[in-house]
């Protein structure tokens, strides 16, 4: 079998013959249909992803996504395969694979087919090919663009340890690379040397000096540091240093097992139970694993008054906040739709307005102000807590606008509840209360699972089933009733292999990178 690129002057050969894709990407599917009539040849699709199986409608057809397994039925119809995929050496290899274990030994015609954005990169991979790396560091957080959340593009993993960077005085040594949204919306930086944001959209631009610009940091970037989307460094060179820093180690299992060894050089975690986990379920050698703490759990220790002054909390004896992760987005994401939440209030167990009302007469009386943060694909209108005095909403457009990230604000909670979020594994770090909302814990083991066994085990927290649990925790939290410290210290030893602020410094000495004397 011999993988081919699929262009103008080989698509007569495969004119009237059936066409399986592999991979389901309407973006992909839109570029190839819009440059070649072959939409009604496609017969059906393959992908590993089992969310992506079933029918869906493009442009007024019905295509059906199968099993990779399937692939095997396009050899016997002699269909030509194209592989639509951003990885498709990878794909390739796992088609070979497929046909090698089927003892199949026909020539198949497979293609290729390159998107404009990979067009682009390959041509300016050949142009920067043979120079050497330089001195520059890239940094991206938030998911693929296509799934763009304000303020997404400048937060968690990613930004904390640009911060430290630059309170290190490594742009003195570096270039820091930053690609985002709307580079505009950070001026903020623009006197400080070496030090430029660059809009991850330059990627395909139609003028040429963005792509310039754009091209130049990726292909000549020495390290690249990224919170998940991690696609857009697919095609880098193996002196170049790719690490996922990814969002945190929680409970939580992976929605779709992708082999990453080949996607990233590095990954960081919080200890070494967790470094076998996420080495299991992202696809790594244990070598890919460093254990040095995650950048955002630096910020826990740092509170700043000014971002309570900022979000207008009011005065209270006790701030207790809750993260709750939702289970239906706006946006219909898959990877976050589990099921939908039937709730008169938009939240789990504090179901119904007259519930919301009673828990906000038992945080008068207690002084304790309720903060809820919602997650980043959610808006207030999700949520119904008007007219209570002791609630505050805090959307993520809130924490934009004043440029806060989360777990600096964390950082004031006396308490936390939480479900199966990771920043509850971050917050073990303070040794403070948390609860956990557990009412739908079948269900979730169910549609989406966990990376342990007997999930209650390890929640270091008191468990929420019912409202009169939630105001129960209200009371201990106002009383110091920390009645599980015990439970908590001792998963906190094994979830944590370092509690304190210098996860930042660990992970930069880990890699090497340090100032260059000047």
């Amino acid at each position: 079998m011999t993988l081919r690129k699929l262009m103008e002057e080989n698509i007569a050969a495969i004119a009237g013959r059936q066409i399986c894709l592999y991979e389901k990407s309407v973006s992909y599917l839109t570029e190839l249909c819009d440059r070649y009539d072959v939409l009604h040849a496609i017969s059906f699709i393959v992908d590993t992803n089992e969310r992506n199986k079933g029918c869906f409608t493009f442009r007024g057809r019905v295509l059906e996504v199968r099993d990779i397994i399937d692939i095997r039925q396009a050899f016997q119809d002699r269909a030509v395969i194209v592989i639509t995929s951003d990885y498709y050496r990878e794909a390739f290899q796992k088609i070979t694979a497929i046909m090698d274990e089927s003892a199949w030994t026909l020539d198949a015609d497979i293609y290729y087919f390159v998107n404009r954005e990979t067009e682009y990169e390959e041509h300016y991979r050949r142009i920067y090919e043979k120079r050497p790396l330089e001195n520059l560091i890239i940094f991206r957080s938030g998911p693929h663009a296509g799934s763009y959340v304000k303020g997404m593009d400048f937060a968690d993993n990613a930004r904390a340890l640009f911060e430290y960077a630059l309170a290190e005085g490594l742009n003195h040594s570096y270039e820091l690379v930053w690609f985002v949204k709307d580079p505009a919306e950070f001026d903020r930086y623009s006197a400080v040397e070496n030090v430029r944001f660059l809009s991850f959209d330059w990627s395909v631009s139609e003028k040429q000096g963005e792509r310039d610009a754009y091209y130049r940091a990726l292909c000549l970037a020495r390290y690249l540091f990224f919170t998940d989307a991690y696609g857009f460094a697919r095609n880098c060179r193996k002196d170049q240093i790719r690490v996922q820093l990814w969002h945190g180690c929680g409970f939580k299992t992976r929605v779709n097992f992708v082999r990453c060894e080949q996607r990233y050089e590095y990954t960081t975690v919080i200890s070494d139970l967790y470094a076998d986990i996420h080495a299991d379920i992202y696809g790594l050698r244990p070598d890919q694993v460093l254990v040095t703490g995650y950048a955002k759990e630096d910020w826990l220790f740092h509170p700043d008054e000014a971002d309570r002054q900022k979000l207008r909390i009011p005065p209270a004896k006790k701030y207790l906040f809750w993260l709750p992760t939702f289970r239906s987005t706006e946006q219909k994401l898959a990877q976050l739709n589990e099921y939908e939440l039937e709730s008169e209030t938009g939240l789990p167990v504090v179901s119904t307005r007259e519930k919301m009302r009673w828990l906000n007469t038992i945080l008068r009386e207690q002084d304790i102000l309720l903060l809820i943060k919602l997650h980043p694909f959610q808006n207030r209108e999700t949520v119904h807590c008007e007219d209570c005095s002791n609630i505050l909403l805090l959307e993520n457009e809130d924490l934009f606008q004043y440029d806060i990230p989360v777990n600096r604000l964390l950082g004031w909670a006396d308490a936390l509840i939480s479900d199966y979020s990771s920043a509850a594994v971050d917050y073990m770090l303070l040794d403070r209360p948390i609860a956990f909302m557990l009412e739908d814990v079948e269900e979730y083991e169910q549609s989406r699972g966990f990376v342990f066994d007997n999930i209650r085990d390890w929640l270091p927290g008191r468990e929420i089933f019912t409202f009169e649990d939630v105001c129960a925790f209200v009371e201990e939290t106002a009383g110091q009733c920390d009645i599980m410290a015990d439970k908590r210290r001792r998963l906190r030893e094994k979830m944590h292999k370092y509690q304190d602020d210098q996860s930042c410094q660990r992970i930069l000495e880990s890699l090497g990178i340090a100032k260059v004397e000047q």
